[in-house]
């Protein structure tokens, strides 16, 4: 596999290698000195075997738009691979993040439900998996924490939506339905101000 590994995360079976590509770059001249810009940004997902002893085992490649925070944006649950991402804004397309669910079939990830819309002009923060619920933190003035429910890995859908000033950068689980986000406190034009510590129910 002839990629870059920039993000890295294993489940007990699976490792997963991911790196960002753009494509498709295009002259920008709304600039004094145009630059070129990419029209189109994807990430690449080779899966690996790894539940057996010796060397891992390379298994299929597939790719979703958008890109990666990091590891956390990355779930392996019942054999699917969930992935987080925000496609950016080029060329004036406004940027959202979007969860998107992929499964193994011979040598290809193939995506098979996905929701967008979320955060719109805005990138994510910070992703918490637990079983078949996600939290998806994304920020550009206020941070909106998404719930979105993926038991249906084909029709994952955003079930609960909070806004507060500021932004989770990590989350937590504590049990009974709690969640504890670690961040920045910000004022309404999106200055951060400081660190901030939330529980969330």
């Amino acid at each position: 596999v002839m990629a870059n590994a920039e993000t890295v995360y294993a489940s007990t079976e699976n490792l997963y290698v991911a790196t960002t590509r753009w494509d498709d770059f295009t002259n920008d001249d709304g600039l004094e000195e145009p630059l070129l810009v990419p029209s189109t940004e994807t990430t690449e997902i080779h899966q690996f075997a790894i539940d057996e002893p010796g060397p891992a085992r390379y298994l299929a490649s597939g790719e979703v738009e958008g890109r990666l925070l990091n590891q956390f944006a990355l779930s392996e649950h019942d054999g699917r691979l969930r992935v987080a991402v925000t496609d950016q804004a080029f060329n004036g397309a406004t940027s959202e993040s979007a969860i998107a669910v992929l499964e193994q079939s011979d040598d290809q990830l193939t995506e098979i439900g996905r929701v967008d819309g979320m955060g719109e002009g805005e990138e994510i923060y910070s992703v918490r998996y637990l079983g078949d619920t996600a939290y998806v933190v994304t920020f550009r003035q206020t941070d909106p924490l998404y719930t979105v429910d993926l038991s249906d890995p084909a029709a994952p859908a955003v079930t609960g939506e909070l806004k507060i000033l500021g932004y989770s950068a990590y989350l937590h689980p504590i049990g009974d339905g709690r969640l504890i986000g670690v961040g920045q406190d910000a004022t309404e034009e999106g200055r951060t101000t400081g660190t901030q510590v939330a529980l969330f129910d």
